[in-house]
């Protein structure tokens, strides 16, 4: 495999690891105030669909196309069968999954701004269990209506092609350009109305932090929701990116697909930024996770390990339950 599909693979390894320690963190302190909120739950939400994502384009995509396995196979051998047409499937599946979590992350800053102090109380929310059971039933449900006009569709071909270098997965070229239209019109709707979101969402909390300012009460929470919009934002962000990307695609296809090849070979670290960025933008825009999980890695280190809290120079203010009073982060 080249260096550089290498490093990437393992960033995104690093990223996954990071991910579940993330992960592990907001389950064993949900329950606390500040890391207890509906916006990490849908975290919650979004890694499964992210790591599944990680486990797929390293297996299916990336191992497939950059390690030796083609030496098994004669040259110019082309398979066609229901394996290609899987292996295609699942990859624009699990991308259209990630897709919709980033609207979900976008209404959840928008009701958080419209109803700061209320939204996130069990007895009048709108984004109680059943809710949030509801949104991961519909995440991983509705991608696979964007399936059924390309892979379900029997006359169109599926197949991969042994070159003298590596193993291409590739289909015939009504439905490339098929695929890259709904790949990249599902892309665009979703930037689209996520930045209606967060153009609403900039100007209310604008206004909230106006109203705040009077007590550092109030003021706390609003520099919480404050930090978790910024993190939101900026995975909607690496979202425009992969439209730049999807875009690019759609053009190549009207071209008559002649350099589609190198396309996908430019693709592959955009996708690679889209399931490892999160965990990265998590610890920069929340210093409670931060501080929190950096607590809990020393204290598996210690209980692992057996050492001393004297050892591990262990302080307690990392802990959230220490700031029980702190309005919740949602």
């Amino acid at each position: 495999m080249p260096l550089e599909q290498t490093l990437l693979f393992i960033l995104g390894l690093i990223s996954a690891l990071l991910y579940s320690m993330i992960v592990r963190t907001l389950r064993k302190h949900r329950k606390t105030s500040l890391l207890g909120g509906t916006f990490f739950k849908l975290v919650e939400l979004q890694f499964y669909a992210e790591l599944v994502f990680f486990i797929e384009f390293s297996i299916t995509m990336r191992f497939r196309k950059y390690t030796d396995f083609y030496m098994l196979f004669e040259p110019d051998t082309v398979f066609i069968g229901i394996i290609p047409r899987i292996i295609s499937g699942i990859h624009y599946y699990i991308k259209l999954v990630v897709y919709i979590g980033y609207l979900f992350f976008a209404v959840n800053r928008l009701f958080t701004a419209l109803m700061v102090s209320s939204y996130d109380k069990d007895n009048i929310s709108v984004w109680g269990t059943k809710t949030l059971q509801r949104i991961a039933i519909v995440q991983w449900s509705i991608p696979i209506l964007g399936l059924l006009p390309t892979h379900a569709w029997p006359n169109f071909d599926f197949y991969l092609l042994i070159t003298p270098t590596a193993m291409r997965l590739n289909n015939d070229a009504v439905s490339t350009a098929l695929i890259a239209y709904i790949d990249g019109m599902c892309c665009l709707v979703t930037c689209a109305f996520c930045m209606i979101c967060y153009i609403i969402t900039m100007i209310l909390i604008k206004k909230n932090w106006k109203k705040s300012s009077n007590t550092v009460f109030k003021k706390t929470g609003a520099t919480a929701e404050r930090s978790l919009f910024i993190s939101s934002f900026l995975s909607f962000c690496v979202l425009m990116l992969n439209l730049t990307v999807q875009i690019l695609k759609i053009c190549i296809s009207l071209g008559g697909m002649t350099n589609i090849f190198s396309v996908y070979d430019v693709s592959y670290p955009m996708v690679d930024l889209m399931y490892s960025h999160y965990p990265w933008v998590l610890l920069v825009t929340s210093s409670v996770l931060r501080r929190q999980l950096i607590y809990d890695v020393k204290m598996l280190i210690r209980n692992s390990l057996k050492l001393d809290e004297a050892s591990m120079s262990l302080s307690r203010g990392g802990q959230t339950n220490a700031v029980s009073k702190t309005t919740p982060a949602t």
